[in-house]
């Protein structure tokens, strides 16, 4: 049976199940003054263009804590936000991806607390950056 040998693209899609905002950065950038985030408020979602079988690494942050992800997928995937900052690692199954396996889907690598910086005070929590303009340059730029 031969192999597809040429390049396409999956989708990635992040929601917020939770009742607090949250944030998604390129991992590379996080904790730098960029204008790359983008804040998720309860029950929205962002969906990524990535190309299938790529690495791409991302922080997602809600209050302090900070999960460090790695996706990589061979197809479509719906992420539940709070199943990335559960206490034991996600069930491959609650990553609704068509396979269960860390290879091809969301891998938490490392869930900590940054005190440093927190976009939770009144004058930011209403803002927000249109996710169509952060798409773009979240796909320049891995």
């Amino acid at each position: 049976m031969p192999a597809i040998t040429q390049p396409y693209e999956v989708l990635l899609d992040f929601t917020n199940d939770t009742h607090d905002c949250a944030t998604i950065q390129l991992l590379r950038d996080y904790g730098r003054n960029t204008s790359a985030v983008v804040l998720l408020h309860p029950g929205e979602s962002l969906t990524l263009v990535l190309e299938a079988g790529s690495i791409y690494k991302y922080a997602l942050k809600s209050h302090s804590k900070v999960a460090n992800v790695s996706a990589r997928s061979w197809r479509d995937i719906q992420c539940e936000i709070s199943h990335l900052f559960a206490a034991s690692p996600p069930s491959w199954t609650s990553l609704r991806g068509s396979t269960g396996s860390p290879a091809s889907g969301v891998t938490v690598d490392r869930v900590w607390r940054d005190y440093r910086f927190n976009v939770w005070n009144d004058a930011v929590s209403n803002y927000h950056v249109h996710p169509s303009i952060i798409r773009s340059y979240l796909r320049a730029n891995q």
